[in-house]
């Protein structure tokens, strides 16, 4: 028997959505669009639907729904079949609104001050650890194994958020916990059990000109490094114990190159003030099966 339901999650950011219905495969019998939000992301959502209008349903091509989000989370998308073994195809794409999609306003804003924030790490043998951006737990001189991560910020500015989450090892599968923002521990503390891996993310209508770059040392592996307003640190093969960390925050805005000395002989030059890509927020997730794909 073929399926007359399909679900899928979509995860956005804190801002506000428009949520549209692009389109079906089968025109004359497109399936019904239902969203909800995750249980985890309960009082963070808000949908803004139309007069008279109880549920976020989409029932046709065309149709819209704007849902207003105050912390990042997750909705669930149901398509429905319209009859036994009808087509559940269809593309559903979303859209960031926005006041500022030049992200300008940011122009106006103080550089972030990162001078209070510090990275706690739990190290085997050691107990609790505190560094500052820059600084090394554990790392290339003195690898030591990683059992719990925490971010103290006490400054933090409103617009900013930096959350993040880690991976714990142990004798079975390694166990991902949830985000947790800057003040909050994630692994565990007495029972020698590692990180396997990590995420740290930047949030906020103030990040989104910041991106984090983070040093990863796992225990018979390489150093790594990778940047990003998200990043993820794992081992070759997602077990092996987090040995260092490092982590930086800086201001993906290019400086405007200075105006040339009157002194000098070479024209004045002046470069744009960012070259930085426009980064709207907005995204895409396609829905899509054909009837002979449908399985039960």
């Amino acid at each position: 028997m073929k399926s007359t339901t399909l679900q899928k999650t979509l995860d956005l950011q804190k801002g506000l959505f428009l949520i549209r219905y692009e389109s079906a495969e089968d025109a004359a019998q497109p399936p019904k669009v239902s969203l909800s939000v995750d249980a985890r992301s309960a009082g963070a959502v808000e949908f803004l639907l139309p007069p008279d209008v109880a549920e976020p349903v989409l029932w046709s091509p065309g149709g819209n729904v704007v849902v207003r989000l105050s912390a990042p989370a997750r909705l669930q998308v149901e398509l429905s079949a319209r009859s036994a073994g009808g087509s559940l195809g269809a593309r559903i794409q979303t859209a960031q609104l926005s006041t500022d999609p030049l992200g300008l306003a940011a122009l106006d804003e103080a550089p972030v001050d990162f001078a209070g924030l510090r990275l706690l790490g739990h190290l085997a043998g050691r107990g609790d650890t505190f560094v500052g951006l820059g600084d090394w737990l554990g790392g290339p001189m003195a690898p030591t194994r990683i059992e719990g991560l925490g971010i103290d910020w006490a400054e933090r500015p409103q617009n900013f958020a930096l959350r993040h989450s880690v991976r714990v090892g142990g004798a079975g599968e390694p166990k991902a916990t949830e985000f947790v923002e800057a003040g909050g521990y994630s692994g565990t503390r007495g029972r020698a059990l590692p990180l396997v891996g990590a995420t740290f993310e930047v949030h906020g209508s103030g990040a989104q000109h910041y991106e984090i770059t983070a040093d990863a040392i796992f225990l018979g592996s390489p150093q790594m490094k990778v940047s990003g307003q998200r990043v993820v640190v794992s081992g070759p093969t997602g077990r092996e114990p987090l040995v260092g960390l490092r982590l930086q925050i800086a201001s993906t805005r290019v400086a405007p190159v200075p105006l040339a000395s009157p002194a000098r002989s070479a024209p004045a030059a002046t470069e744009p003030a960012s070259k930085e890509p426009v980064r709207n927020g907005s995204g895409r997730v396609r829905v899509f099966r054909s009837r002979a794909g449908a399985k039960g």
